[in-house]
């Protein structure tokens, strides 16, 4: 996504980004239409049902609730429910923004069905589903903010091709299963998996998107009954209705579908008549065209997904032990394939078509055991706190991020009980203050020379975090610092630091009225609401204790540190701490931290060799002194722009 960055919002690949034109799956259940409608009232009634017309166009900035910008760009498709745009935010990040008219959501059943959508949505993590960014509301509309993917679907990549060769589809399906075994792990079914709900990134590889129609179980037994989905992938159970159920399975047949389509040019049980195409779903009513051959082993498997019978029909590990899964194999998707079909798939040996395929099961999580955390939908996941509000607070995660702003360290003292900042925008202020004064100091000592600084700051090694955890589609972001004091910043916009040797610990809790509160607890006598949350600190200190390592040791310390905002990028992750320091742990893993409001700068190498000095030495040197940090001063640039950046971010 970096290739995206700081640029101006225009069409890419003909504007079809995360969403194909004129077919964003509805919010709504679609059902089978009654026989005695005739296709003139029909075409009537589907356009009087589509609801997008009733979304606006978003102003041209789009303001939200936890001071966020964005900038609307160009319009990208709709469907029957929503309407899709480019959105850019301050940094230049592009992004798609599926928008849906309130005045569209007319009853608690629609309104439910959104937040549901939200909420599963924001709690998947997959390397092959459209990564889920933030959500947010004005007076019209509510927005779903997602990870863009500008190279299409494989419906657009079907209608250019007309036919896919079997190699290619081999490798989409292993990503396709990868991300479906995920869902299926955390109790999720899709129940809308198609060509066009199916999406390219800017590597090429495929992403899983919409999750309008996705549906949670209670338990791996239970079923569902609505009858819901596009008509040429719907299994034959759905169309069922009460009578029998479904599960999971239903996915599996979407599978099949979808194989069928891309090798043979069209679904299989495709007709001008919806009623037609049921009832060949029905009786699993099709034919491979002897114009158009695939292989035997492909048209077996073909035959076991689309089994009438959902018990029948292989489970998600076993798909991928079929014969088929054995021919040539290649190793990535290329771009050529969205027009034509690649050269020399047909020289792929035996061997490395083997390799290929380990390694593409190993990077779709095929691997992986199942997840033991199934997606849960909560009842106050779906209730808004305030009164003309849609969305709660809880499905946002950026407000989580940024509720998570001010602590004066002046105050972290013995009283029970002490009240910070009660007015929240001076907290943003008093904020954006810090680092603005951090960044002019790091500016000034760039251009400085060594004789002309009047005073060197004096230092010491700084509180750091040495251990962290996100684990923010549960619980919270954990964090151990190098005194061992343990945090968790939770997703319900509090945050908990258990003291090291201690028999005491904080609670730092933010009211909208009051601002942070910081309170202290005993640990063998805590209040009943904080239980919960000391079991979820244990149990991410007995993990990180037992798999990970500390960055540095410090002499003890008497500071008491929370950690209050943390950023993550492709480069590196941001800590911004209470006691007014800036952390960047960059991906090479070498460390530095920033104090002193920006005069004094810690490095910690990937060995734990940890050096403090002056800022102004490390100029003047060229470097640090024990260990040279590779492109120091090009990192040094980025931590100044990255606090600059933060300085004026909710200004």
């Amino acid at each position: 996504m970096s290739s995206l960055r700081s640029q101006p919002l225009q069409p890419l690949n003909s504007g079809q980004l995360n969403a194909r034109a004129n077919n964003i799956t509805p919010v709504k259940s679609i059902r089978r239409p009654k026989e005695n409608v005739q296709p003139t009232d029909q075409k009537q009634k589907k356009k009087k049902e589509k609801l997008s017309a009733l979304c606006k166009t978003p102003p041209s900035i789009v303001r939200t609730r936890n001071g966020r910008d964005y900038r609307r760009g160009n319009f990208l498709g709709e469907g029957g429910f929503a309407r899709c745009f480019q959105m850019k935010d301050a940094s230049g990040q592009i992004y798609a923004a599926k928008t849906v008219a309130k005045a569209s959501i007319k009853n608690e059943k629609t309104k439910t069905k959104l937040l549901s959508e939200i909420k599963i949505h924001k709690s998947l993590k997959h390397p092959n589903i459209v990564n889920f960014v933030d959500c947010f509301e004005d007076d019209v509309n509510v927005y779903i903010l997602l990870e863009i993917c500008p190279n299409q679907s494989l419906m657009e990549l079907l209608k250019a091709r007309k036919r896919v060769s079997e190699p290619e589809v081999r490798f989409f399906m292993v990503q396709i299963i990868g991300a479906i075994k995920y869902l299926h792990s955390r109790r999720v079914i899709h129940r809308d998996l198609k060509l066009g709900n199916i999406f390219f990134d800017p590597d090429m590889n495929l992403k899983i998107g919409d999750f309008g129609l996705a549906s949670v179980l209670p338990s791996t037994d239970s079923r569902k009954y609505t009858i819901c989905g596009t008509p040429n992938y719907i299994a034959p159970e759905v169309l069922g209705g009460k009578n029998t159920g479904h599960s999971f399975e239903v996915d599996i047949w979407a599978i099949g579908i979808m194989m069928y389509a891309l090798l043979v040019g069209k679904p299989p049980f495709q007709a001008k008549d919806v009623n037609v195409i049921y009832e060949r779903i029905k009786k699993t009513e099709y034919y491979f065209p002897e114009e158009k051959p695939i292989s035997e082993s492909a048209r077996m498997l073909i035959k076991d997904l689309l089994s009438l019978n959902p018990l029948h029909r292989p489970t998600i590990d076993e798909i991928l032990d079929y014969d088929w899964f054995k021919g040539p194999f290649p190793d990535k998707t290329r771009e050529i394939s969205l027009q034509e079909t690649p050269q020399g798939l047909d020289k792929i040996t035996t061997a490395q078509s083997s390799l290929n395929f380990k390694i593409a099961k190993d990077a779709a999580g095929i691997y992986t055991p199942g997840s033991k955390n199934p997606v849960e939908i909560l009842r106050s996941d779906l209730h808004s706190e305030q009164p003309r509000a849609m969305l709660p607070q809880s499905l946002s995660p950026n407000d989580t991020r940024n509720k998570y702003q001010e602590v004066d360290p002046a105050h972290m003292g013995r009283p029970r009980k002490v009240n910070f900042n009660t007015n929240f925008s001076t907290a943003i202020k008093r904020l954006n203050q810090e680092c603005f004064k951090t960044y002019q100091n790091m500016r000034r000592i760039e251009h400085a020379k060594y004789d002309e600084i009047e005073c060197i700051p004096e230092y010491e090694n700084p509180t750091l975090i040495s251990k962290w955890v996100d684990y923010s589609n549960k619980y919270g972001f954990s964090y151990q610092l190098n005194n061992d004091d343990i945090g968790v910043l939770f997703n319900d916009e509090n945050t908990l630091l258990k003291l090291h040797n201690s028999d005491r610990f904080l609670e730092l809790i933010y009211h909208d009225n009051e601002g942070w509160t910081c309170i202290e607890n005993s640990l063998s006598h805590p209040p009943a609401q904080a239980k919960r949350q000391l079991e979820i600190v244990d149990f991410f200190a007995k993990y990180m204790n037992s798999n990970l390592s500390k960055v540095s040791e410090i002499e003890e310390s008497k500071e008491t540190v929370f950690l209050r905002r943390y950023t993550r990028t492709p480069e590196y992750i941001m800590f911004e701490m209470t006691n007014g320091n800036f952390q960047f742990n960059f991906k090479d893993h070498h460390k530095i931290c920033v104090s002193k409001e920006g005069e004094v700068i810690t490095h910690i190498s990937p060995s734990r060799v940890t050096e403090t000095l002056p800022l102004i030495l490390v100029y003047k040197n060229g470097n640090f002194i024990s260990e040279a940090v590779p492109d120091c001063f090009g990192k040094i640039a980025v931590i100044k722009e990255a606090i600059k950046k933060k300085a004026f971010e909710n200004a």
